[in-house]
């Protein structure tokens, strides 16, 4: 027992009151004369006993009184030692099943070393304990299990096409594991006397590859935990390991497609292999692959592909390596190739005699000629002789400077774009001022050219826009045209250096409320503005077409910008995606075939059929259906590539070091663990005694009269 207000106790010391008090009142005989004197001493020795045995007992009763109000007031608490049930282990199992679990040194595959690391665990722990597992490929739990459920739950793991989750693995746990833990704190500090505890345990069994540890040093708010247990699945000899990392179409000529391929040595043994290219039809000749260790090369196939009425557009490309290393799912690739046929299309020039456009005319020609564009027909006529039938001939119209003439012609200019023609204005310091103001009325210039500045200024050396070089903004930006900016061009630009293309002057302008600036200068002002509206669009290339204004024209980078400002072409597209990404083909690249269509069925390389949607100008392919072929059952048939994801098979020994370092500072000891295990054989706990003093006090108040009248006589 102890009390709280120990300062109460000193009132005991008033009992001193009471005793004087008792010594105090001792009586005082008179003499008196009396015969018979026998009987009298008798008389008042019986008095004087029976007197002094009531005088004690009151005495006693009141000092207890007195003592105990004082020990009321100092607050007493008793100690108890509740009896603590039996503590209840929970372990959370984190079990790699990711496709780098399948790799095989000769003496069995990562992933049967894992089940038999797995069950070992489990066996080797507490016959009450209660088991939670994640499989971090699949990113499944499986919650609340006994010693025989989890070893069966072990077993029945598969390996899957994808890579470790390890931010679900450890976000569910703090979830659950952590407010257990804080829980069974609590109730080791009174709050839930008598109950057990939960002592967390962790244990995290993967072959921890170069992805899978990233994630885990990604990882920022690190987790508590009773123990902690992890085993890296590594194999004791050199790794024997090479993968198809990527691959990408370079072009299709000549009846044939070519393919780079990006091939990657992930060990420490020499790769002498041999890589094919497959359609179903035809197969290429073998290219021999030769990497040392770590190394990393893009090989060149080529195989023969019906590029002419090719009856489904979407040609499977399947590139495999030969047999020779410890895993075969990263030794297969599928690439889905859209080939069309070129299409014409047709430019017309139109400048006012001083041949103007010859530069632009060079560039034009040479992108006519490349195999991957299209075939481009060219007229070069005088603005001031251009008429509607060169309109209603051609595809593309560029024009050197804006003229009275296109001020007159305003109207069949708005409807020329309108019905799905391209309009492209070049600049010159001085604009018809009607003809801008003309055009302008009839919203056919995306932007209102101003005064013109005579200082150099050089362009942004990639797009202002996004939509440049995101597919999903450039497909909704021309969802309802035929003209986006191409991303190739915008990216082949960068690589021209256009940022070191020197204009010697430039026009400030006014953008068209619909329109965009899909190019700057570098010094803020727009170099590219469009607008589309109707099926078509009109471009405004602030500089000029010949050196007046600058040298885009004269530099290496003419033809580049010519296809930039052509918008994209029916050129040759591949679509490969990783499993764990969104899959999804371009219905633009085949108009009308899925015009009014809303959904589409296919199927994944697993057999099993879906459904995918369409929703703004794509086919979004529903996930995860592994590695091979997505494929639509409805004519004509569109393929899909799906992949494992980059980088999952690099099979890079993790350095001890460096994996203890990241678990270390991933999980951390519980901070009430000292403290819990110190009153794990005696937990302390205090309870309120004051009650029993308050009915003692009351007590003794009652029984002190009646002492004090019963021997009163």
């Amino acid at each position: 027992m102890t009390f709280i207000q120990w300062i109460f106790l000193l009132g005991g010391l008033a009992v001193v009151g009471p005793v004087i008090a008792h010594l105090l009142a001792k009586p005082r005989y008179k003499r008196l004369p009396f015969t018979m004197l026998r009987f009298l001493h008798t008389s008042q020795a019986q008095s004087h006993s029976r007197r002094n045995l009531r005088d004690l007992l009151i005495l006693l009763l009141r000092c207890a009184i007195i003592v105990l109000i004082a020990m009321l007031f100092a607050r007493p608490m008793f100690l108890v030692r509740p009896e603590l049930k039996e503590t209840r282990y929970v372990h959370y199992l984190g079990l790699d099943n990711s496709m780098s679990m399948g790799y095989s040194d000769g003496s069995g595959s990562y992933f049967s070393k894992l089940v038999d690391s797995a069950v070992e665990y489990i066996r080797s722990a507490d016959e009450q304990s209660v088991f939670n597992i994640f499989v971090s490929g699949s990113a499944d739990w499986t919650w609340n299990l006994s010693k025989e459920q989890a070893i069966g739950a072990v077993r029945r793991l598969k390996i899957v096409t994808d890579t470790a989750h390890i931010g679900d693995f450890l976000s569910a746990f703090n979830k659950t594991a952590r407010k257990e833990q804080l829980s069974g704190a609590a109730q080791l500090q009174g709050e839930r006397s008598g109950s057990s505890r939960d002592v967390i345990s962790i244990s995290v069994i993967s072959d921890f590859t170069p992805n899978t540890l990233d994630q885990f040093m990604g990882i920022v708010e690190p987790v508590t935990v009773d123990n902690i247990d992890y085993k890296a699945i590594v194999s004791s000899k050199a790794i024997n390991n090479a993968a198809i990392t990527n691959a990408r179409v370079m072009g299709a000529a000549g009846g044939k497609l070519t393919v780079n391929v990006t091939v990657a040595n992930y060990g420490q043994v020499r790769q002498n292999r041999w890589l094919t290219a497959n359609t179903g039809t035809s197969k290429s000749t073998p290219v021999e692959i030769n990497l040392s260790a770590n190394q990393r090369r893009a090989y060149q196939v080529s195989i023969d592909v019906d590029m002419a009425g090719h009856e489904d557009m979407f040609v499977p490309v399947e590139l495999s390596l030969s047999d020779g290393d410890g895993l075969e799912a990263d030794d297969m690739y599928y690439l889905s190739v859209f080939v069309p046929e070129r299409r014409k299309v047709n430019v017309i020039l139109a400048d006012n005699g001083k041949d103007e456009m010859f530069l632009l005319k060079t560039a034009m020609n040479a992108l006519s000629r490349m195999n991957s564009y299209d075939a481009i027909t060219i007229r070069q006529v005088l603005i001031s002789d251009f008429a509607r039938s060169e309109m209603s001939w051609a595809d593309v119209i560029i024009c050197s400077e804006i003229t009275e003439r296109l001020g007159e012609i305003a109207p069949q200019l708005k409807n020329f774009v309108k019905a799905g023609g391209t309009l492209v204005f070049f600049m010159t310091d001085k604009p018809s001022p009607g003809a801008v103001e003309e055009l302008w009325s009839q919203n056919v210039l995306p932007a209102l050219p101003k005064k013109c500045v005579r200082q150099r200024a050089y362009i942004q050396p990639k797009p202002y826009h996004s939509q440049s070089f995101s597919s999903d903004s450039r497909l909704a930006f021309q969802k309802t045209v035929n003209w986006a900016p191409d991303d190739i061009a915008a990216k082949s630009l960068t690589n021209y250096r256009i940022d070191r293309i020197v204009l010697t002057g430039y026009l400030e302008c006014e953008p068209h409320p619909d329109s965009s600036c899909v190019w700057q200068l570098q010094n803020g002002i727009g170099f590219v503005y469009s607008r589309c509206f109707g099926n078509g669009a009109a471009i405004l290339v602030n500089t000029s077409v010949d050196d007046s204004l600058g040298s885009l024209t004269k530099s290496s980078a003419s033809t580049a910008f010519c296809r930039y400002l052509l918008g994209r072409s029916n050129q040759v597209c591949e679509y490969g995606f990783a499993c764990n990404e969104q899959a999804m083909l371009p219905v633009w690249n085949i108009e009308g075939l899925f015009t009014g269509k809303k959904q589409f069925r296919v199927e994944g390389p697993d057999g099993r059929k879906r459904r995918a949607a369409v929703t703004e100008s794509f086919l979004l392919i529903p996930a995860s259906f592994g590695t091979g072929w997505i494929r639509t059952l409805t004519k004509p048939t569109m393929y899909a590539g799906i992949n494992l994801p980059p980088g999952e098979t690099d099979m890079t020994k993790p350095a001890p070091e460096k994996l203890a370092g990241v678990m270390n500072r991933i999980f951390l000891p519980d901070s009430h663990q000292s403290v819990i295990t110190a009153d794990a054989t005696g937990s302390k706990e205090y309870k309120p005694f004051w009650k029993i003093f308050a009915w003692l006090i009351i007590l003794l108040l009652l029984i002190d009269p009646v002492i004090a009248n019963r021997m009163k006589r």
